[in-house]
């Protein structure tokens, strides 16, 4: 489990590094940005039903954009979300009997995305945008029945359109406040579980790469 999460890490730093090189000679123009952001997942309805239903305030979301012309950004996205619940002790159905145990759910959540943005009133006072990433998610799912384990790692394909707004600190100026909300459609399906939909929320930074 611990060495999936570390693959995951390096791949997404790998990603961000790579993507890096070839917009360095363009840095000047700006056209180059990042947006960091703090996030919260809240489950879907079968994601309740299945596995948690406690909202997660453990998360992050990470976009590194090329601004094609003022209206169209493509890159990469990233991000992290850590939702835990633990239930109350009950009677629960195993291989060779019942057995009465406190249930825990850890279930995280990293995706790697190609994103796609589209900004509606490039140069105003507040800018909203539509956008959609589409790639894969890694997924790393404990179950704790009392003192026994159940670990799986998983690597699914993912999706998560958004909307949000850039609120520029200056006018027309490159960084400011972002503020969005998105749905991320991840299909699962294991151990009853039948998928970890999740709505999104969040509030960052975004900031150009270069001088």
């Amino acid at each position: 489990m611990k060495t999936q999460f570390r693959t995951a890490m390096l791949l997404i730093a790998s990603l961000f590094f790579v993507a890096l090189i070839p917009f360095n000679s363009k840095a000047q123009e700006r056209r180059l940005q990042l947006d960091l952001n703090y996030a919260v997942g809240i489950p879907g309805n079968s994601f309740k039903n299945d596995a948690i239903e406690k909202t997660s305030t453990r998360g992050w979301t990470a976009n590194l954009l090329y601004n094609i012309n003022p209206h169209i950004s493509v890159g990469v996205g990233t991000g992290f979300q850590d939702f835990y619940q633990k239930y109350p002790r009950s009677v629960y159905k195993v291989d060779g009997g019942d057995v009465s145990a406190v249930l825990t759910n850890s279930i995280q959540t990293v995706p790697i995305l190609a994103q796609f943005q589209y900004r509606l009133l490039p140069g105003k006072t507040v800018q909203p945008y539509v956008g959609v990433g589409v790639g894969g998610n890694f997924i790393m799912f404990d179950q704790y029945l009392g003192e026994f384990d159940n670990s799986k790692s998983s690597f699914k394909f993912a999706a998560r359109p958004e909307v949000g707004v850039f609120v520029p600190f200056r006018k027309d100026g490159p960084a400011g406040i972002h503020l969005f909300g998105d749905y991320n459609y991840m299909p699962y399906k294991m151990d009853g579980v039948e998928n970890l939909n999740n709505w999104g929320a969040g509030i960052g930074v975004k900031f150009p790469l270069g001088s």
